[in-house]
């Protein structure tokens, strides 16, 4: 479902003449966890869908002039990589702070013995890792494996909620993956790329305190990142509140402007980088 906002105390459901209600061929999906990002870093808004085993991952993405979305999960790489799997927790971060939105989902079945009936499935399944190559040609997603980002991250569980943190205060997200019948996985993203961040921590005063519903963009040498504080994502999980931009190799943020969820407007320019500043809404 699709809930429209009329903007005027209602909701008109448009998932069907959205595009998002089914896939390509008209079939209705087994659909888990959900999230929405600006991954091309730009005005066209990505919603990623975990569905169920033998189903691709869903990434519909909206077209210029109206509110219409069309599933380029296959032709943007992360469709049949992930048709194996049952996902569960999905969400867009940027593993490498190179300034991309990449995917991260995890997985695993409901059946315990379902490999009695399919002997492609397993109840325990590693988690999948997408990196937003930022190609415009081709596809835009490849899958990564353990020496790209470590075993642990891949090691098969009984996935089911997924989130990201900065926990240890060094400027990439970690990530914390929690399974049916078995003890959480935390983590730790221990790059060591070089790649330059800036986290951002928003103060509603008019809006509500955590600014849940702001949307930053940061300009970045000719470059525009595209966010928006929203903890809900993933499946039956909540990430952090503070946005974190990766830079790359670019040594400056040049303004940074925030939209609060009172409708006021805000540019200001950060002093430094590789740091977590706080921004409290205009009073």
């Amino acid at each position: 479902f699709v809930f429209h906002n009329q903007k005027n105390g209602t909701f008109k459901e448009c998932g069907a003449t959205c595009g998002v209600a089914f896939d390509s061929y008209g079939n209705t999906r087994g659909a888990m966890g959900i999230d929405a990002a600006h991954y091309r870093n730009d005005a066209s808004l990505g919603i990623t869908i975990g569905n169920f085993a033998n189903e691709m991952t869903a990434l519909y993405v909206s077209q210029p002039g109206g509110m219409f979305f069309t599933d380029e999960a296959i032709p943007e790489g992360i469709g049949p990589a992930s048709r194996l799997l049952l996902k569960f927790g999905i969400f867009f971060f940027d593993y490498d702070l190179d300034g991309r939105l990449d995917v991260l989902s995890a997985n695993g079945h409901l059946d315990e013995e379902i490999v009695k009936l399919q002997k492609s499935q397993s109840y325990r399944q590693p988690a999948q890792l997408f990196w937003n190559t930022g190609a415009r040609s081709g596809a835009t997603f490849v899958a990564l494996d353990a020496q790209h980002a470590g075993a642990d991250l891949f090691k098969p569980i009984v996935g089911r909620g997924s989130a990201f943190a900065d926990i240890d205060g060094d400027g990439d997200l970690d990530v914390v993956l929690t399974q049916a019948g078995g003890a959480p996985l935390l983590l730790r993203n221990d790059q060591q790329l070089g790649h330059h961040w800036l986290r951002v921590k928003l103060v509603g005063t008019k809006s509500n305190r955590s600014a849940i519903g702001a949307k930053l963009v940061a300009n970045i040498g000719g470059q525009t990142l595209r966010r928006e504080v929203n903890p809900a994502r993933s499946y039956l999980s909540a990430s952090e509140l503070p946005i974190t931009f990766g830079l790359g190799k670019a040594t400056k943020v040049d303004s940074l402007e925030i939209t609060w969820p009172s409708g006021q407007k805000q540019t200001v320019t950060p002093e430094k980088i590789d740091a977590l500043v706080t921004v409290e809404e205009p009073r």
